[in-house]
């Protein structure tokens, strides 16, 4: 095998997310990785007693401890208060000097490890254009995002991919999922990406899959899954490499409502109980009420922030919804 492509276009944010990506020649080591991917993907390698089981333990109260000895370092939440993502003066200009427009004018705010923050803002505000300088499918014209202590509006091309590769999840509104491979394939496609052992991935794999009790789907392909157990599919493969931050970009607006609710429920476990540090841009209040604190985006700046402190979901819901109908945006489904 001479070479791989280890460095895919950023992700479905962007217009051709099929697309490979520029190839780049492998390591020793990443070769030894990826022959071990036809046994990962074996489908000696699903066991679906020990998945199973594996939810049994969870139900009882050992699920921890179970995804511990699997080597899934998320079931260990990350101490909250210190800043995974900062960002700082950030500005986005499209245009010409005839016809400029200021997508994004000088935001800033920080995200705090083990926190859940949604984004929200009327069509046009500038919520998206901020998602994807984040996850760097876009640069900044100027300002800094840091992530991890890391500034990256100025790294190299081969060192944004090593930063997408090992820093970041994303869960998108289709699922992205690829037709061609099972649940358990989608998943474990995270890992062998990333370099890791091939006899370690089915223990990681089935591990997340029962904490986010999508277990009994791995070996189905998407097209035999409903939307909302794909979405939980999506979310295992976000999780499973223990990124520093996972960025939703509207992650229950292809569901029905019932559907919504559960994902938001395993997004809220994952952030409470799995110490993900979840940034999430929604048009829908109901979403935005699972969150800790919703910003809310207008003219490309930050208009407002509502945090939730101790209150219930539905107080919080009614106080998101005051600031939506204040900026005459859309407020999704109410529940």
């Amino acid at each position: 095998m001479a070479e791989v492509y280890t460095e895919p276009t950023p992700s479905a944010f962007g217009a051709n997310p099929t697309d490979p990506g520029t190839p780049l020649p492998l390591s020793a080591d990443d070769r030894s990785a990826l022959d071990g991917l036809a046994a990962a993907f074996s489908r000696d390698a699903y066991a679906p007693g020990a998945s199973s089981a594996a939810a049994g333990r969870v139900a009882q109260g050992a699920g921890a401890s179970a995804a511990a000895s699997h080597g899934v370092h998320a079931a260990a939440p990350r101490p909250a208060g210190s800043p995974i993502l900062s960002v700082r003066s950030i500005e986005k200009v499209f245009g010409s000097r005839d016809s400029v427009t200021h997508a994004l004018a000088g935001v800033s705010f920080d995200v705090a490890a083990g926190e859940f923050v949604g984004i929200m803002g009327p069509s046009g505000s500038g919520k998206t254009t901020l998602l994807n300088c984040v996850s760097t499918i876009d640069t900044v014209t100027s300002g800094h995002i840091i992530v991890g202590g890391r500034d990256i509006t100025g790294m190299s091309r081969r060192q944004l991919a090593k930063f997408r590769r090992d820093d970041l999840g994303f869960i998108f509104q289709d699922s992205n999922l690829l037709d061609t491979l099972t649940g358990f394939e989608n998943i474990s496609l995270a890992l062998t990406i990333k370099g890791e052992p091939a006899r370690s991935i089915p223990g990681k794999v089935n591990a997340m899959a029962a904490r986010l009790g999508v277990d009994g789907v791995l070996s189905k392909y998407p097209y035999q899954m409903s939307g909302g157990q794909k979405q939980r599919v999506a979310a295992a493969r976000a999780m499973v490499c223990d990124p520093k931050l996972i960025l939703a970009d509207e992650p229950t607006g292809a569901l029905d409502s019932r559907a919504a609710t559960v994902m938001l429920e395993i997004m809220e476990m994952m952030n409470t109980q799995m110490g993900a540090t979840i940034m999430m841009v929604t048009h829908d209040a109901f979403a935005a009420s699972y969150t800790n604190r919703v910003l809310f985006i207008k003219d490309g700046a930050v208009f407002n922030e509502l945090r939730r402190g101790d209150e219930s979901r539905d107080a919080f819901f009614a106080r998101i919804m005051e600031v939506v109908s204040f900026l005459g945006g859309e407020a999704g489904h109410v529940s």
